[in-house]
């Protein structure tokens, strides 16, 4: 395994597949990433302002996840979207702090169907404490601004307020998607995600989004903005305060 450099090729490679481009992402907009590679594995370890510690893997080797492991021993590490393999075996060695199962979606490369009719607007950073209180994790304020002056987002706005919102993650994915819920089930979600999806579409990425595996409301709706399912990935976070075991 070794270190390696961000370079216009490598992030062609983390683009080129839809496991890796949450990896393309890191490398974009984090400060502190680095990317280890041995072969056609690959790992991105970035600490963020906070500093927590966040791994993302491509990869079935064992030898490669141990490699990561070892270095990044006497640490806690969240685990971002990595294949169920990488799952499967860390379980054998640790014991996970918290764990979320999640499906990989990527746009199909089809012009979306849905044509917006209502007022869709930027977020305003003004409401972060309320996106933030309707994410699934407690995203912070801190990081919602964050989002906000990076990336596009959507909103739908009635009486000239937000009442349904998505934006992107901080590495570019899909997600904190969220309706009031007065105004549930009156077609604002596929609005917003439309909306966002097309800004995606129209820089230049490719929209992706990492949803949890019993959000079947989330789930139904992807494929009604041409977001399909890739395959699962996981988040979890582990102590790594001791080498795996290798016996």
């Amino acid at each position: 395994m070794k270190k390696i450099s961000v370079t216009p090729e490598l992030l062609q490679i983390f683009r080129s597949m839809p496991q890796t481009l949450i990896m393309e992402g890191y490398c974009k907009y984090f400060d502190n990433v680095a990317v280890y590679c041995d072969g056609c594995d690959y790992a991105t370890v970035c600490v963020d302002d906070g500093g927590a510690i966040h791994v993302c893997m491509y990869t079935e080797s064992k030898d490669f996840i141990d490699a990561i492991v070892t270095m990044l021993g006497g640490k806690t590490v969240e685990f971002c979207a990595v294949p169920r393999f990488v799952t499967e075996y860390l379980r054998t060695e640790y014991a996970f702090n918290w764990e979320t199962n999640c499906c990989l979606y990527t746009w199909n490369g089809q012009p979306l169907p849905h044509k917006c009719s209502r007022d869709l607007r930027q977020m305003d950073g003004a409401y972060a404490r309320q996106i933030s209180d309707g994410t699934f994790y407690r995203a912070s304020e801190q990081e919602i601004r964050a989002c906000l002056s990076v990336h596009p987002s959507s909103a739908a706005y009635v009486d000239g307020k937000p009442v349904c919102w998505c934006l992107l993650h901080m590495e570019g994915s899909l997600g904190m998607l969220y309706t009031l819920p007065e105004y549930r089930k009156q077609g604002y979600a596929l609005e917003v995600m439309t909306d966002l999806t097309n800004k995606v579409i129209a820089s230049g990425n490719i929209p992706y989004a990492y949803i949890v595996t019993d959000n079947s409301a989330s789930r139904n709706l992807a494929g009604k903005y041409n977001l399909v399912q890739v395959c699962p990935a996981d988040y979890f976070e582990i102590d790594l305060f001791s080498p795996p075991n290798t016996n």
